[in-house]
C-alpha cells in the first residue's frame, strides 16, 4: 500500500501544479463587477463635477475611457498619445507629435485635428492646431512643464461626437450608462493590447460598507477599502491593493486659534501628536506618517523638512490654563470612518499632556470648533504643482492664507511648504493611498487593479476561469 499512495500523491501533486499554473494564466472573457460610492453624472473629464467627491470617482472612471498624451508615473513622465514633444525657449510654442494609428472606439484612426479640438475644449485661451502628424500648442505665457500639465485628465483627448456621445481611445468604452449603473465593454483595437475581460460592470452610488459585504459575499469583484477595514478583509482571505500615498490627513486650526500669540499652545497640542502608532495600529499599516503636506515620493523633499522650533507648554503650564484652553473641540466628516478613528487616537494621546480633546461628528450645528481633522487629495504632478493645489484647496476651506511660490523651482517649493508648517496652523498627520478589495477570482499579470498615481489600471486583469 504505501508505494501505491506515494504514487497516487506524487499524480495528485502534478495535477494541482498544472491547476495551479492554468489558474495562474491570463484567460480572455467574463465580465468584471466593480462598485463606487459615488454617483457621476457625467464622464466627460473636462466638464465640472456636480458635487463633491465627483471628481475623484469620474477621473477613476473616465482613465478607463480616455488617453492624454502624455502620463504621469511615480518615475516621471510617458508618453501616451504623443510619442515626443519640443518647445522653443520660452515655453509658449509646443508641438507634440502624435502616436500613429491609434484606432479610437468608433473604429476610425485619431487624426490630429481631433486631438487638436480636444485641447482647445479643455483650455479655451490657447491657440490650438494641427501640423501634419502633429499639434502645435501656442499657451500665450511661458508653460515650462506643459506636458506635465497635459498629463492631468482633463486634457484627456476626447471625441465629442454628434448626440453627445464621448470617443476616446482608451482600453474601454462605453456600452450603456445608467443613473447607478456603468456598463463599459473591451476595446478591440486598443493600441497597447485587448483587455483580457470583455467587459466591465460598475455599480455607482454604492456605500463603503455595502461594497465590503458585497465583495465579502462574492457579489463583486473591486470596490473601495478604508484602512480600517484592511484586517478583516486579509483575514477572510481577499487581498487588498494600494497605491502611492495620495491624501494628506491633517489637523488645521481654527482662526480664532491661529493667532500668532497662541503658536506656543499650538506647538504643545501638535506634540502629542504619535503619528507612527496612528498609521501602525489605527489605520492597520496602510498609511504613512507625515510630517509635510506632499508625500516623500512627490517632492523628494521630505527628509529635510524641519519640525517648527520654538516656545512650547510644559506639562505644569498645560495643567494652570484656563479650562476652555485645555478643552479643544476637534471637528471630523460624521460620514468619515477613517477621520473619526485617528481623532480618537489624538484624543487619547493629548489627554496623557494635560488636552481634553472632544470630537465632534455633527450633522447640523454645533458649538464653534476649535480644530479640524481634514483629508485632501494630493494630485499626482510636479512638486510646484502638486503643493499649489492642495494649498489652494487648504485655503477654500477658510485657512489658512497661504503664499504660493514665487517660482516652480523645488527650492521654492521647499521654503514655501516649510514657511507654512513653521506657523503650525496645518499640522500634517499621515498621508494615506488609495486602498481597493479584491476578489478571489481576479487574476493580474505584471500590473495590479490599483494603480500607483490613484485609480484603476483593469485592461491587465482577467477572470479565473475566464468566462462565466
Amino acid at each position: 500500500m504505501k508505494p501505491f499512495r506515494s504514487r497516487c500523491l506524487a499524480l495528485a501533486s502534478v495535477l494541482a501544479a498544472g491547476a495551479a499554473l492554468s489558474a495562474a494564466r491570463p484567460q480572455y472573457g467574463g465580465t468584471l463587477r466593480a462598485e463606487v460610492d459615488t454617483p457621476v453624472s457625467s464622464l466627460d473629464p473636462a466638464s465640472a463635477p456636480s458635487e463633491p467627491g465627483q471628481e475623484t470617482t469620474r477621473t477613476r472612471l473616465a482613465t478607463l475611457l480616455f488617453e492624454s498624451l502624455t502620463a504621469i508615473e511615480p518615475d516621471g513622465l510617458r508618453p501616451v498619445l504623443a510619442t515626443s514633444w519640443q518647445a522653443d525657449v520660452r515655453g509658449t510654442h509646443w508641438r507634440f507629435r502624435l502616436r500613429s494609428g491609434v484606432v479610437l472606439h468608433d473604429r476610425t484612426t485619431l487624426e490630429p485635428w481631433q486631438a487638436a479640438a480636444a485641447i482647445r475644449h479643455s483650455e479655451p485661451a490657447w491657440t490650438v492646431n494641427p501640423d501634419g502628424d502633429s499639434i502645435a500648442i501656442d499657451t500665450g505665457e511661458p508653460v515650462a512643464d506643459l506636458p506635465w500639465l497635459l498629463a492631468d485628465g482633463r486634457h484627456a483627448i476626447v471625441i465629442r461626437a454628434a448626440g453627445g456621445a464621448l470617443i476616446g481611445s482608451g482600453p474601454f468604452r462605453i456600452d450603456h450608462v445608467e443613473p447607478s449603473r456603468l456598463l463599459l465593454k473591451a476595446h478591440e483595437g486598443y493600441w497597447r493590447a485587448r483587455p483580457f475581460v470583455d467587459a466591465v460592470q460598475i455599480e455607482l452610488g454604492r456605500k463603503l460598507d455595502m461594497q465590503l459585504t458585497d465583495l465579502e459575499g462574492g457579489r463583486t469583484d473591486i470596490v473601495n477599502v478604508r484602512a480600517t477595514d484592511v484586517r478583516r478583509l486579509t483575514r477572510r482571505g481577499l487581498r487588498v491593493e494600494a497605491s502611492r500615498p495620495l491624501e494628506l490627513v491633517a489637523l488645521i486650526f481654527e482662526p480664532h486659534r491661529a493667532a500668532d500669540s497662541a503658536i506656543a499652545w499650538r506647538r504643545a497640542l501638535a506634540a502629542t501628536i504619535n503619528r507612527d502608532a496612528i498609521g501602525a495600529v489605527v489605520l492597520q499599516g496602510q498609511a504613512a506618517p507625515a510630517r509635510a503636506i506632499l508625500p516623500e515620493w512627490i517632492s523628494g523633499y521630505t527628509q529635510v523638512v524641519a519640525p517648527a522650533e520654538g516656545p512650547t507648554l510644559a506639562a505644569p503650564a498645560i495643567a494652570a490654563l484656563p479650562i476652555d484652553q485645555r478643552t479643544v473641540l476637534l471637528r471630523v466628516d460624521p460620514a468619515d470612518a477613517v477621520t473619526q478613528a485617528i481623532a480618537d487616537r489624538l484624543a487619547v494621546d493629548a489627554r496623557e499632556a494635560g488636552f481634553t480633546v472632544k470630537v465632534q461628528a455633527p450633522v447640523g450645528l454645533a458649538p464653534r470648533a476649535d480644530a479640524r481633522l481634514i483629508r485632501l487629495a494630493v494630485p499626482a504632478t510636479t512638486a510646484d504643482r502638486a503643493f499649489a493645489e492642495t494649498a489652494a484647496r487648504l485655503t477654500v476651506r477658510g485657512w489658512p492664507a497661504i503664499t504660493l511660490p514665487g517660482g516652480t523651482t523645488l527650492d521654492a517649493t521647499y521654503r514655501a511648504e516649510q514657511t507654512l508648517l513653521d506657523r503650525l496652523i496645518v499640522v500634517p498627520i499621515v498621508h494615506l493611498p488609495e486602498l481597493y478589495g479584491v476578489s478571489e477570482r481576479v487574476g493580474s499579470s505584471l500590473y495590479p487593479a490599483a494603480r500607483a498615481i490613484g485609480g484603476w489600471d483593469l485592461a491587465d486583469l482577467w477572470l479565473q476561469g475566464g468566462r462565466p
